[in-house]
This record gives C-alpha cells, structure tokens and sequence, in this order.
C-alpha cells in the first residue's frame, strides 16, 4: 500500500499543491472553515437535542443546520482530501490520522443510523433517545477536531 501513497502524493496535482503556498494556503484554509461549519451546525442541534433552546423546535432546527453540515462535510472532505495527498505516505502511516478517519466514520455512521431508526429530523426519537443521540454526536465531533489537531501537534 505504501507504493501507492507514495505515487499519490507525487502526482501532478500533489505536487503543484505542495509547491504553491498560496494554493496550500487556501486549501488548508478551507479546510478548517469547512470544519467550523461543520461542527458549528451540529453543535446547534447537538445542544438542542440534550435540552438546551427547548422552545425552539427541534424538527425545524434540524431544517436549517442538517443542510448546511451535509455542505461543509462534503467541502471538508474534498479539501481533506486535497492536503492529504501531498503527503498521503506520510498520513497514511500515522496513527492519529488513521484514528481521525474511523471517528469520522463512527460520527457519520451513527447519524445515518439514527436518521434510519429515528426519522430524517429524528421526529420518532424520545426525549431520551435524542439526548443519548446528541451527546454521542458532541463528543466524536469533538474527538474527531482534536485529533485532527493532533496531527499537526505531534507530526506537524
């Protein structure tokens, strides 16, 4: 697997990524805008979920953020994938990066179980059900941006 990073990352598209600051810059950029909104939305409803804002009506706050988080997961994704091939060998052999993906997985996986047993804007879950849902979500979120933290901290 270690020939394949390896003629990932020296792609054209690699390359030009890893020799053009401003282009790195503006990826990696992205990047973490896309992440804030990410996190931002589902901390809303996350919060929401577990009690907080109890007039504000869950379905209808799941309305606004559900769209603008499926958004910013896609351009986090994209432009994630666009850092991680300038160094795909080198990511690919950290433990904390290959950490990263699974809770990411884990994150996504639970929300489309939840979507499945519970209803698009979880309308079926109980007031348990979606305190148990939006704690769940917090922390892989939270553990998915501190590992990504992580990363640059302990192999930056």
């Amino acid at each position: 697997m270690g020939a394949f990073w390896t003629a990932l990352q020296t792609t054209d598209l690699a390359v030009w990524i890893n020799l053009s600051r401003w282009v790195y810059a503006a990826i990696a950029t992205a990047h973490v805008l896309s992440i804030a909104a990410l996190i931002g939305s589902i901390l809303v409803l996350d919060l929401r979920l577990i009690g907080f804002a109890r007039w504000l009506d869950p379905r209808h706050l799941a309305r606004l953020v559900v769209p603008v988080a499926g958004t910013a997961l896609c351009c986090a994704v994209a432009s994630g994938a666009l850092l991680f091939i300038g160094r795909a060998a080198e990511y690919a052999a950290f433990d904390t990066f290959r950490i990263k993906l699974a809770l990411i997985a884990g994150a996504i996986g639970m929300t489309l179980l939840a979507h499945r047993r519970y209803g698009v804007w979880l309308q079926r879950a109980g007031d348990r059900g979606r305190v148990c849902i939006g704690l769940a979500s917090i922390g892989l979120w939270v553990f998915v941006a501190v590992a990504g933290r992580m990363i640059a901290f302990i192999h930056g």
